[in-house]
């Protein structure tokens, strides 16, 4: 794929992801959507700024809200930038399997090749994981105090990152059985159960919050 995702329009986009092309598979469309569910909470504060209910929270709470409103933004531009790593990550490794491997040492470059592809499939998706994580992070306290007429845009905020935090996952769990490096494997495979954990609980709570404020 010559260009890249981050390069397209939305059609482009849905159309080459519904293609028979190898790439863009879960792992960058979960980037995507972690990136839209960051783009969401800075949309809550974006629409709470300069508002009654803003200027009356006490001034530690609308510095921490404005520190949110940053975090998020870098998160979402490396959500959005990770898309297009993991395309490269996965034709990387489909690149590795396509080595000569008619001598001994191209036998054991071509292997070598493939295991490192695979730590890189493994690790962007981990990434895409550990990024949401972050963005959920950051919406207890914007579904708490943002704009109540956008609270609606907090939840799916969190619906969109939690969603993206496990969809990431499921393309590292699916790399995890060709990563030789036992101590990579093992680290790789406990961090995925603690952010799983992580994004249930953190959306769990968002969401508490949106329904008491929905009524």
């Amino acid at each position: 794929m010559e260009k890249k995702m981050k390069d397209m329009d939305m059609r482009e986009i849905l159309d080459l992801t519904a293609s028979d092309a190898p790439a863009p598979g879960g792992g960058a469309i979960s980037a995507i959507v972690g990136a839209l569910g960051s783009a969401l909470g800075r949309m809550v504060l974006s629409l709470s700024y300069g508002k009654k209910a803003f200027l009356a929270l006490d001034e530690e709470i609308q510095e921490k809200l404005k520190e949110k409103h940053e975090e998020l933004n870098l998160l979402g531009d490396r959500l959005f930038d990770l898309m297009d790593t993991d395309v490269e990550a996965f034709m990387g490794y489909m690149k590795a399997f396509r080595l000569p491997k008619e001598s001994d040492e191209e036998k054991r470059a071509r292997r070598e090749a493939i295991d490192e592809a695979a730590v890189f499939s493994m690790q962007v998706p981990l990434e895409t994981a550990e990024r949401c994580v972050a963005v959920l992070k950051c919406l207890p306290l914007i579904a708490e105090y943002g704009n109540k007429n956008a609270i609606t845009d907090a939840g799916v905020a969190s619906l969109l990152a939690r969603a993206a935090c496990e969809s990431a996952l499921l393309n590292v769990r699916i790399n995890l059985p060709t990563i030789k490096d036992e101590e990579i494997h093992d680290k790789a495979a406990k961090r995925t159960e603690e952010l799983l954990t992580l994004a249930i609980e953190l959306n769990e709570e968002i969401m508490q919050v949106v329904y008491a404020k929905l009524g």
